[in-house]
């Protein structure tokens, strides 16, 4: 008996078991130790698309910058808020898979025009139309990383987003915080770039965002003193030798590669453990008074500290 006892035990082992029949711990991914000791206040956060796609898989309009878009062009089409030869040259350009974002930017100056000093908020009703009731749509574990985001900004942080669909915004309002993120493609481009130039940026979910005209303009190429920063980039490590490359690329321009685990679904618990290792560091200094949320009028403060 004690024989076949082993010979078991032997088998949990090949397969992985304890004796329970649970499988083993995950052991955690380690936390890089020059980013783990940054203070809230010394991050900006860039959200880009591959959040969206995480956070809430299941609807279209967050899977991709043309089912966004197409999405929007939807709602403005049942709102009247498009003449039938507008509706059909912004199909075209989809059609066509012209630069999408810039695509986006123009539906949005459509669908936002500035009369005198008002701008309308037909965008903004796209975009509750677009995403009605979506935290029901959110899985627990995007829910999660989102909420990580929020407590890094209650503890100083700022955000900025590559982002179209207010993902951030909405989640915070269904939270009952009021924040409002900025936008990559704000007329501050170069006051960004001067936040580049003196506080760390931490890059999420901006994979595909790298080949943008838009980021690579940003961060990429107007910067100068690239070997000074210190930035880093989360990213799933995937295929070795696509990641290998990523890292080379990144390391050159002053950004970091971090691998926060082989699978979409280890970047929530890793941020989490990254949020709360950060959010301490900046409570024992008491910089922030709680429920206080940085976004976009936070952020136009530091870009005009910057630029003076």
């Amino acid at each position: 008996m004690a024989s076949t006892g082993s010979q078991a035990s032997d088998i949990d082992k090949i397969f992985g078991f304890f004796s329970d029949g649970a499988p083993p711990t995950k052991k955690p991914r380690k936390l890089l130790p020059s980013l783990k000791t940054k203070k809230p206040r010394e991050l900006v956060l860039v959200i880009g698309t591959g959040i969206s796609a995480a956070v809430a898989p299941q609807v279209p309009a967050l899977k991709s910058w043309k089912g966004l878009i197409q999405a929007l062009l939807d709602a403005a089409i049942d709102f009247d808020l498009l003449e039938d030869e507008e509706s059909k040259k912004f199909q075209k350009c989809l059609h066509e898979d012209k630069n999408l974002v810039h695509v986006a930017h123009d539906l949005i100056q459509k669908l936002s025009p500035r009369t005198s000093n008002v701008r309308s908020t037909f965008f903004k009703d796209c975009l509750y139309e677009v995403f009605d009731d979506l935290e029901s749509k959110m899985e627990d574990s995007g829910k999660q990383l989102l909420q990580s985001v929020l407590h890094l900004m209650e503890n100083g942080a700022l955000v900025l987003t590559t982002n179209f669909d207010n993902l951030l915004e909405l989640y915070a309002a269904d939270q009952g915080k009021q924040l409002e993120s900025l936008d990559l493609t704000d007329e501050k481009k170069r006051e960004i770039q001067k936040l580049y130039e003196n506080k760390s940026f931490l890059f999420l979910g901006c994979g595909w965002t790298v080949d943008d005209t838009t980021f690579q303009a940003l961060f990429l190429e107007a910067v100068k003193h690239k070997s000074d920063l210190e930035h880093f980039m989360l990213v799933r490590r995937g295929d070795v030798d696509e990641f290998k490359k990523l890292r080379e690329n990144m390391l050159d321009k002053g950004i970091k590669v971090i691998s926060y685990g082989n699978e979409y679904a280890d970047l929530p618990e890793y941020f989490k453990r990254l949020t709360c290792e950060i959010s301490t560091r900046g409570r024992s200094a008491g910089m922030v008074r709680e429920g206080q949320l940085n976004g976009s009028s936070a952020t136009h403060s530091e870009i005009r500290d910057s630029s003076t």
